[in-house]
C-alpha cells in the first residue's frame, strides 16, 4: 500500500465521478390487453385497492385491521425495513466529514543521570482539541454504496408491502373458507336429518310389509354416509379458525366463540375491475422488489470497480496545549495539523478484477430474476382471472343442477308414495342431491377465494394500509 502527502486544495479541486455502470430501470413492453378467455368477467377500470371491503362484512374488516396491527410476519418485515433504513443512513454518513474530540492530561518525570538522589524533572502536559477526517469520494465508490443501501431499503419496503398483501389475502381466504365449511356442515346436517326421517318411514313400511329389508338397509346406509361427513368438515372448520387466529397474532382458540355465529357467504362479483395488464408491474410488490434488487446489484459493480482507483483522505486536528491547566485556554497555545493521504492497491493478484467479474455476473442474474418475476406475475394474474371466470360458470351450472335434482327428488317421492317405483330410486335421488348441494357450497366458497386470489395477483391492497 503506497501513501503520499498531497495538497488538500488539490484534492478539493478534483472533479468527482462515479465509476461503474449507471442504473437504468429495465423497459417492459407489455400488451395492455388481457389474454384470459374469461375476460367477460373483467373490466379495465382501476382495481379496488381496499378489496376486502367489497364483501361488506364488518367482522372481516375488523379481522383485517387486527392482522395489520398484530400479525407476526408483518412485524418481522417492518423490523427488517427499519434495519435497512438504518443501514442506508449509515451509508450516507460516509460522504460527510467525521469529527471527533479529545481531552488529555499527562504528568511525567525525566531522570537526571548526574544526580545522586535520583531526582529529575517533573512535567505536566494538558491538551484539548478536535480531529477531523474526510474521505473524498472522487471515483464514487461511497456513492455507489449509498445507491446500493437505498436500493436494499426499497427492496425491504417492497417485501414489507408484499407481506401485508399476503396477510390480507390469507385472512380473507381463511375467513371465507370457515364460512363455507359452516354452510356445508349446516346443509349436511340438515340432509342427514331428512334421511333419518326417511329411514324411519322405510322402517315403518318394512314392518307392515310395504318395503323390503333391502330398502331399509340402503336407507340406513345413505343416512350413515351423510352423517359420517360431518366430523371431518368440523375438523376443517376448526383448522381454518385456528389459522385465522394466528394470522391475527392471537392464540389458535381465540376466535372459536366469535366465529361460531354463522354468516352467509357473499355473492361474487360478476364484473371485476382489473385495470390494465401493465399496471401490475408497478403495483405488485414482488416485481418492485426484484427491480430494487437489480438496482442494488448494478450499484455493487460500481463499488467493486472503485477499488481499482486510489482513495483520497484529508485529516486534520486543532486544539490547545499547555504545561499548566490554567494556561490551557490561552489563545497563544493553539496547535493544528493538516494532512492528506492517498491509498492505492497497486497489485493484488487480480482479486479486484475477480470481484468486479463476480459483481457483473450477479447483475446478470438479478436482471434474469427480474424478468422471470415479471413473467410469473403476468402468468399468476392471467391464471387467477381464468380460474375466477370459470368458477363462476361452474357455480352457475351447479345451481341449475341443484334446482333440477330437487325437482327430481320431489317427483321420486311422489312416485314412491304412489307405489309406481321402488325406494331405490328415491335413495339414488337423495344421494345425488346431497353430493351436488355440497359441491355447490364448495363452488360458492371457491368463487370467493378465487376472487381473493385474483385481487392478490393484481397486487392491490398494500397502498391503502401504509
Amino acid at each position: 500500500m503506497k501513501q503520499y502527502l498531497l495538497s488538500p486544495m488539490f484534492l478539493l479541486c478534483l472533479s468527482a465521478c462515479a465509476v461503474g455502470p449507471d442504473y437504468k430501470a429495465p423497459q417492459n413492453h407489455i400488451q395492455d390487453i388481457w389474454a384470459s378467455p374469461t375476460t367477460t368477467h373483467a373490466s379495465q377500470a382501476p382495481i379496488t385497492a381496499d378489496w376486502w371491503r367489497v364483501f361488506n362484512d364488518p367482522l372481516l374488516e375488523k379481522y383485517t385491521i387486527a392482522a395489520l396491527e398484530n400479525n407476526k410476519d408483518i412485524q418481522i418485515a417492518m423490523a427488517n425495513l427499519r434495519q435497512a433504513r438504518a443501514f442506508s443512513l449509515e451509508a450516507n454518513a460516509v460522504l460527510r466529514p467525521q469529527l471527533g474530540s479529545t481531552a488529555n492530561g499527562n504528568r511525567s518525570k525525566t531522570g537526571n543521570a548526574s544526580s545522586t538522589n535520583n531526582s529529575g524533572q517533573i512535567r505536566n502536559l494538558y491538551d484539548v482539541g478536535f480531529d477531523v477526517s474526510w474521505q473524498i469520494d472522487i471515483f464514487g465508490g461511497n456513492r455507489r454504496a449509498i445507491e446500493l443501501a437505498d436500493a436494499q431499503t426499497g427492496s425491504a419496503l417492497a417485501f414489507y408491502q408484499g407481506v401485508q398483501l399476503a396477510t390480507l389475502s390469507e385472512v380473507a381466504r381463511n375467513y371465507f373458507e370457515a364460512r363455507g365449511l359452516q354452510k356445508r356442515i349446516a346443509i349436511t346436517t340438515q340432509n342427514a336429518k331428512l334421511q333419518q326421517q326417511t329411514f324411519n318411514v322405510v322402517k315403518a313400511r318394512r314392518d307392515v310389509g310395504e318395503a323390503s329389508e333391502f330398502d331399509l338397509s340402503r336407507s340406513r346406509g345413505t343416512y350413515q354416509l351423510t352423517r359420517s361427513r360431518i366430523p371431518n368438515l368440523d375438523a376443517s372448520l376448526k383448522e381454518s379458525i385456528f389459522k385465522l387466529s394466528v394470522l391475527l397474532g392471537r392464540p389458535p382458540e381465540a376466535l372459536l366463540d366469535e366465529m361460531s355465529h354463522i354468516q352467509p357467504l357473499p355473492a361474487p362479483l360478476d364484473i371485476v375491475p382489473v385495470g390494465l395488464r401493465s399496471d401490475i408491474l408497478r403495483r405488485r410488490p414482488d416485481v418492485r422488489m426484484a427491480e430494487r434488487e437489480l438496482a442494488a446489484a448494478i450499484a455493487g459493480i460500481g463499488i467493486e470497480t472503485a477499488e481499482l482507483f486510489p482513495k483520497f483522505t484529508l485529516t486534520g486536528d486543532a486544539g490547545l496545549q499547555a504545561q499548566t491547566f490554567g494556561n490551557l485556554f490561552n489563545a497563544t497555545n493553539g496547535i493544528w495539523d493538516l494532512a492528506s493521504l492517498v491509498q492505492w492497491s497497486v497489485f493484488d493478484g487480480g482479486a479486484i478484477q475477480a470481484r468486479i467479474a463476480g459483481a457483473e455476473a450477479g447483475g446478470e442474474a438479478a436482471l434474469a430474476s427480474y424478468e422471470k418475476t415479471v413473467l410469473t406475475a403476468l402468468s399468476d394474474t392471467e391464471t387467477a382471472l381464468t380460474r375466477y371466470g370459470l368458477e363462476l360458470e361452474t357455480r352457475k351450472q351447479l345451481e341449475e343442477s341443484v334446482h333440477s335434482l330437487r325437482q327430481s327428488m320431489a317427483l321420486a317421492k311422489e312416485l314412491f308414495d304412489a307405489g309406481e317405483i321402488d325406494y331405490l330410486a328415491v335413495l339414488d335421488s337423495a344421494r345425488e342431491l346431497t353430493a351436488i348441494e355440497d359441491d355447490l357450497v364448495t363452488s360458492e366458497t371457491q368463487s370467493i377465494t378465487k376472487l381473493i386470489a385474483l385481487y392478490t395477483a393484481l397486487g392491490g391492497g398494500w397502498e391503502v394500509v401504509q
